[in-house]
């Protein structure tokens, strides 16, 4: 593949030839009523795609050829501005506001490029800066309060987690609902690799991670399904398009220097008692008492209960034999967790003539996360080169390459590895420093140690350091040191396009593009671990080729005063999965871990294929630029489906109408006004390879090999059905059906603007699992059934409340309302469980005629007239059955921008909200049961009493109905001990919180060095700035965690149980040009 990888990219180097002589033409660009430089004014010559933009002080500088060249500089809300070079080098321009027209082009479907005038649906374009000026590691993070109606949830994962993108709501209700992303025209592969769910487990990541965010020009993400019908079966839950970067026509090679420094520290949300130290209750309820440890055994014992005496005297033993101070022993968070550092060191060269470009960058990435002996590393590399042949050929090709190393992906959730829930679970007088054995493999138990201290363990030397007799409940060192879950990701996006105009209208192009990748992980739990003394391993490699091949005809022509866009396409896409695998158990040399090392090896191998064959069309006719109408279509091939039924069409149509510009005069305060209105029908290919077919599986046997060896993948085998589920050849993907109507004005000379669009979407034969009787030999089958719909409003307001010559002041507004409902599920069915938590009291489930996802749990039983139901010793009574206590999804999401300019200053701060939804915090039912939460106090010797009222159930009538009565009573210690226990185990809506929460997401403040100190230097451009991630939650309403610590990608929303903790990060950034 390197040697792939190296032909692509000479060949590409080879088309840079000759591309850097002509004339340089500098200048300033500005608004020409008041003087104001234009920051990213576009200035193409005419006839190419070859240009620059202006920087932020409104300069310019770009290579041309020859006098005759035409120079066209536009900028949204202005009018265009066309100028012939002739003998100047120093050409200034002024722009004027253009009170009718808006006239900026936007790439959409397919790469199509369109006016927004003619656009029938919501789109909404994030340009290149906002990815690179405060970084994240996975990109689409960076979409979390920037886009109306795209609710982005940053699992609580580490470094190199994936993200969960949803837009307008969920529309499968078991399949996958994130949207398509698209990369230069390139289908791009965003699956999660794994994730943690009830039994634990951890994020493996996604796609997005590959991508480098000094290669992006802008991300344009098509919410509609008018928007998105042109991809057919792939684009149900939206597009997000990425165009990359490419070359500017100058003189001589540009230089371009970008280095960034980011530190990061665990954002500490935390706020638990620390009063009361290790121990237990001991005695009855209610002559009983609390009591610290006294020897080795209690210590170790009672490692992860905080049930015992007051701090503040006497001593305490502990697990590792020595008595101490009972005192608090301090922030365990502070010790434990560490200052992570990222350091990105990117490179670009560019350069070109008016018909040749190229651009070529380097960047890379290294990073240490704040979870000790964790980190991520990232070598991006990519080339783009563009030019003309003649006056008909152009040509557009870009390699894009990553090599990803992730080291020590923490564990999540309930795995026993899981160091987050380790020091949650340490008392207030516990050191988690005293955990750290063996200083030469940390968290294990140091060679030498007492033989006492091993008898009462259990454990040998170099074994686990357990601080608690629980094995589940790792030692947080050994967890990060010894257990290991890493993985490494090579990865090619490349695509070559070429367009060919056969006419002045008529034109023909063609695309190729692949997505390939291999991605090897190693999953270790070494020798010595509590909970599997023996040890295991296992790893497994996975590769992806997908290849996309496009012709398209396209047509374009003004008739008077109508004027038609149209193209025909057509796709063919292949896909290509295989993946091998080993594991291992029980190893044999003490410490030696290697798959070969161990007693019973397993072996396995996977591959599937499958295709779609696409044909597409559009076609636009507008009136004088005012009255635009457009339709398309495609339908695609499934080589998944059944011959006969393997056929699905995807309609769309929809208009705008400028109504601004059929007026013959405008009111004063109108500036530009459209209203839009489309309907669509896209798909969604969840449809697997194999799916509707009866396949088998070898099950390999082993056999005695030489000399007597067991040999696995023996040459003999038994066949068996390859899962529980029958075969449906009925199947057909998911429909989603959608209306969407619009509204868009801006106002006061482009001064304030509103975008409003309502939008009603449906979706029809989703795939469900449907149980089956046992007899037939399977468990369940595939069906096509299941309805959801989701309604809502966007809205996005924008406006410049100052612009003058040296200062300028924009803010952005945005704020989304969703609404789902589950129509209907399976027939005789109306519960469908999702997921659950480790606690096993909560569900996430699809109730008919709820919306998606509802959070069902156990509640506290009310007697008829609505009083709670008490045991005699106060502890609660749980209900009778489950109830919805809560939905994962928010009501609003939004987000509000703000950006400053100062001459060379700039400012700029984003805070990102969400309003509504539940969350169900595993993570305080925990705390409360280990006696760590801070309500646990109510209720201990000398503290507040904890005192209940309700009804208790003194009897029942001849009939079975309870008979209730009066109930107070101030609980004992022991009592009030029993009860928060009880209520952990019985009342989860105590554990429901409002997930509500308003976030500073991103601050930046950076200055922009003048050209006139780069006069003397070689530098064109130095910026300096200070950036910020995450530094601040400005309001929330869940205790000891953070509103967004969800430990999955997945459709599972609104549980908590002990993810990473979220962090801040802080750093500077430096750009260079020359």
């Amino acid at each position: 593949m390197k040697n792939l990888l190296l032909i692509v990219f000479m060949a590409l180097l080879t088309s840079m030839g000759g591309s850097v002589i002509g004339q340089t033409i500098t200048g300033t660009v500005t608004d020409s009523s008041d003087g104001t430089p234009l920051p990213g004014v576009s200035i193409l010559i005419k006839g190419t795609s070859t240009g620059t933009a202006t920087d932020v002080d409104g300069k310019y500088s770009l290579n041309v050829q020859g006098a005759q060249t035409v120079l066209v500089y536009s900028f949204l809300g202005f009018e265009p501005v066309e100028e012939t070079v002739g003998n100047r080098s120093t050409i200034n321009i002024g722009l004027s506001e253009d009170a009718s027209e808006l006239n900026e082009v936007v790439v959409t479907a397919l790469g199509i490029e369109r006016n927004v005038k003619a656009l029938q649906y919501s789109m909404t374009k994030v340009g290149g800066d906002e990815f690179t000026q405060a970084r994240e590691n996975n990109i689409a993070n960076q979409l979390a309060g920037r886009v109306a109606g795209v609710n982005v949830s940053n699992v609580a994962s580490g470094p190199a987690g994936s993200s969960r993108v949803i837009i307008r709501g969920n529309t499968s209700l078991q399949g996958g609902n994130q949207p398509l992303y698209v990369i230069d025209g390139v289908p791009m592969d965003n699956t999660n690799f794994g994730q943690a769910g009830v039994w634990g487990g951890a994020d493996q990541g996604d796609g997005m991670t590959s991508v480098n965010p000094d290669d992006i020009e802008s991300m344009s993400v098509l919410k509609g399904a008018s928007a998105a019908a042109l991809y057919g079966s792939r684009a149900a839950n939206g597009v997000i398009l990425i165009t990359t970067k490419r070359g500017t026509s100058r003189k001589g090679i540009g230089v371009e220097f970008n280095s960034n420094a980011v530190f990061e520290r665990i954002n500490n949300q935390t706020d638990l008692q620390t009063e009361f130290g290790s121990g237990r209750f001991q005695g009855d309820q209610i002559t009983g008492s609390a009591v610290r440890p006294t020897s080795v055994r209690d210590g170790y014992d009672w490692g992860t209960q905080a049930w015992g005496e007051r701090l503040g005297s006497g001593t305490s033993m502990h697990f590792d034999g020595v008595e101490r101070p009972y005192v608090y022993a301090g922030d365990n968070w502070n010790r434990f967790y560490e200052t992570g550092k990222s350091f990105t060191n990117s490179l670009s060269l560019s350069g070109g003539s008016d018909t040749q470009t190229f651009r070529f960058n380097v960047t890379d990435l290294r990073s240490s996360s704040v979870i000790p002996n964790a980190g991520f590393d990232r070598i991006n590399m990519s080339l783009a080169t563009s030019g003309k042949f003649g006056k008909k050929l152009t040509f557009d090709a870009k390699v894009l390459y990553s090599n990803e190393r992730t080291q020590n992906r923490p564990r999540l959730s309930d795995s026993p590895g899981n160091a987050f829930q380790s020091i949650f679970a340490l008392p207030p007088n516990v050191n988690v420093l005293w955990g750290q054995g063996d200083p030469d493999r940390l968290g294990t138990i140091p060679v030498g140690t007492d033989p006492a201290l091993l008898s009462t363990w259990g454990f040998a030397e170099q074994e686990e350091y357990l601080m608690t007799n629980n094995p589940w409940g790792q030692n947080p060192y050994f967890s990060t040191y010894q257990l290991s879950i890493s993985d490494t990701r090579d990865r090619i996006i490349t695509s070559g396009s070429l367009k060919y105009d056969i006419t002045e209208h008529l034109y023909l192009s063609g695309r190729a593009g692949m997505d390939w990748y291999t991605r090897r992980g190693t999953s270790l739990t070494p020798q010595g671990t509590g909970y599997s003394r023996g040890g295991n391993m296992s790893e497994a490699e996975r590769r992806v080729n997908e290849i996309n091949l496009e012709a398209m005809l396209g047509y374009n022509r003004q008739f008077g005063d109508f004027g038609v866009v149209a193209f025909l396409g057509a796709n063919r896409m292949r896909r290509e999965d295989e993946t091998i695998s080993a594991n291992g158990t029980n190893f044999n040399v003490p410490f030696f871990h290697a798959i070969n090392n161990t007693v019973t090896r397993n072996f396995g191998y996977g591959y599937s294929g499958w295709g779609i064959n696409s044909a597409y069309g559009s076609a636009e006719v507008n009136y004088k630029n005012i009255l635009f109408l457009t339709g398309t279509g495609r339908t695609d091939w499934f080589s998944t489906l059944d011959p006969s039924l393997n056929d699905i069409t995807y309609p769309s149509i929809g208009g705008s109408f400028v109504f601004s510009d059929a007026m013959t005069e405008l009111p004063l305060w109108l500036s530009f006004g459209k209203v839009r209105a489309s309907w669509a029908r896209v798909g969604s290919s969840t449809v697997s390879p194999y799916q509707i077919q009866n396949t088998y599986t070898l099950l390999g046997a082993p056999a005695v090999g030489f000399e007597g060896n067991t040999v696995p993948m023996a040459s003999y085998a038994t066949a068996g059905n390859n899962n529980g589920t029958i075969p449906n050849p009925f199947l057909v993907p998911l429909l989603s059906t959608e209306i969407e109507f619009g509204l868009d004005v801006r106002m006061f000379q482009n001064r304030l603007g509103l975008d409003f669009t309502y939008y009603h979407q449906k979706s029809t034969n989703d795939q469900l699992n449907a149980q089956i009787s046992r007899a037939s030999g399977f468990g369940s089958t595939l069906v096509n059934l299941g309805e959801m719909e989701n309604k809502g409003v966007e809205i996005l307001l924008t406006g410049s409340p100052v612009r003058t010559k040296d200062f300028n002041w924009d803010v952005s507004f945005n704020i989304a309302r969703n609404r789902n409902k589950v129509l209907s599920l399976i027939e005789g069915t109306d519960v469908l469980n999702v997921e659950e938590p480790r606690t096993r009291t909560v569900f996430v489930q699809h109730r008919t005629g709820q919306p998606f996802g509802v959070l069902a749990g156990w509640v506290q039983k009310l007697s008829p007239d609505g009083q709670p139901v008490f045991e005699e010793n106060g502890a609660p009574v749980q209900s009778d059955q489950m109830e919805v206590i809560g939905n994962g999804i928010p009501d609003f999401t939004g987000g509000f921008n703000n950006s400053i300019t100062y001459k060379g200053f700039n400012l700029s701060a984003l805070i990102d909200f969400r309003v509504g939804g539940e969350i169900y915090s595993g993570t305080n039912v925990r705390l409360t049961q280990w006696g760590l939460h801070k309500q646990t106090i109510q209720g201990r010797e000398g503290e507040e009493p904890l005192s209940v009222s309700g009804v208790i159930q003194s009897g029942t009538e001849t009939d079975g109905t309870p008979i209730y009565e009066a109930f107070s009573k101030t609980l004992s210690p022991g009592e009030a001990n029993n009860y928060w226990n009880q209520m952990g185990n019985r009342v989860q809506d105590h554990f429901i919180y409002d997930g509500s929460f308003a976030k500073l997401r991103q601050i930046t403040f950076g200055y922009n060095f003048p050209r006139s100190l780069m006069e003397k230097t070689p530098f064109t451009n130095v910026s300096l700035s200070f950036v910020g991630r995450n530094l601040s939650i400005l309001w929330k309403n869940v205790e000891n965690i953070d509103p967004e610590s969800g430990y999955s990608s997945g459709n599972g929303q609104g549980l908590d149980f002990f993810g990473m903790p979220q962090s801040r990060s802080y750093g500077f950034n430096l750009r260079a040009s020359f």
